[in-house]
């Protein structure tokens, strides 16, 4: 895959130019104190070059960059030997001949629900290739969809890829690791490569992203013709999906464990957890309804999966000249035919990791163990603010009746602290009765009868879907951010109830409110934080020690959470920034900002999420008078 026209001489010349830049600049600063010796006279070169020897530091660092491997950590796994897994490395051998890439140099089992391969280059020596697996990966999919992924990663580094293909996609992962390096090593010694850094890697990615993209479609076509186009289509549906329940899976993992019982989420996996979400194919069918929807975002490296789809049912030769760029609704509704929404059984795991399958999981939780625990930690953080909220509504109500907003928060903690969900339940039917249209109350109680019929049979059970149906059907009529989520709950019970034409109205619906939230960005997703002047007030009072120091700070309301949201801007300066530039150091004045941002939200009644801005951040230009929080008495 070569690149002609402008377009592609100006890539092919940013690429030269990192390389050539770096080089240039590293001699030049290692031998600075020579030729600053050699140029000027007498005393005069002597003390210059005494004054010059901190820079061949800087310049060895400029020229070791581009060689300068990242040492294996805890984030990359463990690695596999071949005894380990031997059906795995047969399976990595042969898809790895078949494509003509070259040998892998290691393989490494991590935590991510991604595969990926990367190339290492050396001052001396060939290249090394590693590749990285994703344990939760191996566990979801099938052998059938690992085996594509393994395709689409060998293909990066395959000679068909091309060999101006494969330096562009890996030069773009070295920029990126080599940023990612010197952000842990800062200070005056690697100023110049900042500079150099800050200006150059930005660049490049913008100028690749459409080749890197490139690269993937590419990739999929190589692993079609490996494995089949329907084998590579499903592999994309299985990632989509189990993606998704995934991210449901581990809060519940993480809340579930406990201090004499430490969480071990890989092994939980390996050991066969069932996962609760998605229920049923309708509820897997509406996931990929709103996952087609998304489009390629510009900063994106990957196409979405709409576009990767269409682009191999175009590839597939039983489809003849059909366009690259299809429809997603019929692509979805072909796909949907095998859809890929149960954990596989058996999986990729068991099929190649055999009777190692779960030792290896439990090593994996080992390795990682100090992040598991940040994260199990910020589990417990939210559950203790959780339940002294519940005990501050407690108190609430023995002095008051209960607002609407409270009782339907009161209803939340039944079910999600104490597991009352009849409790639960109950509260929200009051809640209804005496605030008849309560939205939250409405989406709360719909979800929780939903959860309620799956437990359930025959009559009940239909029952209690036709009336979280209503629910939704009643909430979908009010404005607001909630009814995208709840269209598309709606299409996933007509789905259920196998009514297509209701299905496909309420999707129509649904994905025009998507593409509509899309196209507004920011826009649309900050409104007028709809505070009165005594909440304006008490916010203002417990930020104050924040609003003395930061430059401004605004109120907004977050429609896709329905929160609070803080945006604040740090006193900073030109010459700020620039030493910030050169050392790589944040500013003082933000991380005050930080700091008092950690001591003082906690204090505060609502839900408050903080965005720190810089200057020339595009938020700012919500940022108007009306929404701006002042001190009191200013």
């Amino acid at each position: 895959m070569a690149r002609h026209g402008p377009a592609g001489w100006k890539l092919s010349a940013r690429l030269l130019l990192g390389d050539a830049a770096l080089a240039g600049a590293g001699v030049a600063l290692c031998t600075a104190p020579a030729w600053l010796y050699a140029a000027l006279p007498g005393v005069l070169g002597v003390a210059a070059a005494a004054l010059a020897l901190p820079l061949p530091f800087a310049g060895w660092a400029m020229l070791r960059l581009p060689f300068a491997a990242r040492p294996p950590g805890a984030e990359d796994g463990i690695r596999l030997q071949a005894e380990d897994a031997p059906a795995l490395f047969h399976e990595i051998e042969q898809m790895r001949v078949r494509l003509g890439a070259p040998a892998l140099d290691a393989v490494y089992l991590n935590s991510e629900f991604n595969a990926s391969i990367r190339q290492h280059r050396r001052l001396l020596g060939r290249t090394r290739n590693v590749l990285s697996l994703g344990q939760p990966l191996l566990e979801m999919l099938s052998a059938e969809s690992c085996r594509a992924i393994l395709a689409h990663e060998c293909a990066h580094i395959a000679g068909s890829h091309g060999r101006y293909a494969s330096r562009v996609y890996f030069a773009r992962l070295q920029w990126q690791e080599a940023a990612r390096q010197l952000e842990r090593r800062k200070g005056l010694s690697t100023g110049p490569l900042r500079l150099f850094m800050n200006w150059h890697v930005p660049r490049f990615l913008a100028a690749s992203l459409d080749f890197a993209r490139e690269c993937e479609y590419e990739a999929d076509a190589q692993s079609a013709q490996a494995c089949g186009a329907a084998a590579a289509a499903s592999a994309l549906l299985a990632v989509s999906l189990h993606g998704r329940a995934l991210r449901e899976y581990w809060p519940d993992v993480y809340a579930q464990a406990s201090d004499a019982q430490p969480p071990s989420p890989h092994g939980r996996l390996a050991a066969g957890a069932e996962l609760a979400y998605p229920r049923d194919e309708a509820e897997a069918q509406a996931w990929l309804h709103q996952a087609l929807c998304l489009p390629t975002a510009d900063h994106d490296t990957h196409p979405s999966l709409s576009d990767r789809l269409a682009a191999l049912d175009a590839a597939d030769p039983r489809n003849g000249t059909t366009s690259p760029r299809q429809e997603h609704q019929s692509t979805a509704q072909t796909s949907a035919r095998r859809l890929p929404w149960r954990r596989a059984s058996p999986n990729a795991a068991e099929e190649w990791l055999g009777s190692q399958r779960l030792p290896l999981a439990r090593a994996l939780d080992e390795s990682q163990r100090n992040a598991i625990e940040q994260v199990a930690g910020e589990v417990r953080n939210e559950r203790e603010l959780a339940i002294a909220d519940h005990h501050e509504l407690l108190r609430k109500q023995r002095l008051r009746a209960l607002s609407a907003d409270e009782r339907a928060r009161m209803a939340w903690y039944a079910d999600t602290l104490t597991g009352d969900s009849d409790g639960a339940a109950a509260l929200l039917e009051q809640n209804l009765q005496e605030h008849a249209g309560h939205l939250p109350t409405l989406c709360q109680l719909a979800a929780l009868q939903l959860r309620q019929a799956a437990r359930k049979t025959g009559g009940e059970a239909t029952r209690l879907e036709a009336s979280a149906e209503a629910l939704w059907r009643q909430a979908v009529n009010e404005p607001g951010p909630h009814r995208l989520p709840c269209l598309r709950l709606l299409t996933a019970a007509a789905l259920r109830r196998g009514d297509a034409s209701q299905a496909q109205a309420w999707r129509t619906e649904a994905d025009m409110l998507e593409r509509k939230a899309q196209a507004d960005g920011d826009d649309a997703r900050y409104q007028a934080h709809g505070l009165n002047e005594s909440e304006l007030r008490k916010l203002a009072d417990t930020l104050d020690p924040l609003l003395r120091i930061a430059t401004g700070v605004w109120v907004l309301r977050d429609t896709s959470n329905d929160s609070l949201a803080l945006l604040v801007l740090a006193q900073d300066s030109a010459w700020a920034r620039a030493i910030g530039k050169l050392t790589g150091e944040t500013s003082y004045l933000r991380r005050d900002c930080e700091m008092l941002l950690a001591r003082l939200l906690p204090r505060l009644r609502q839900s408050v999420e903080p965005v720190l801005m810089e200057a020339g951040d595009p938020l700012l230009s919500l940022c108007t008078p009306t929404c701006l929080l002042r001190r009191i008495g200013a």
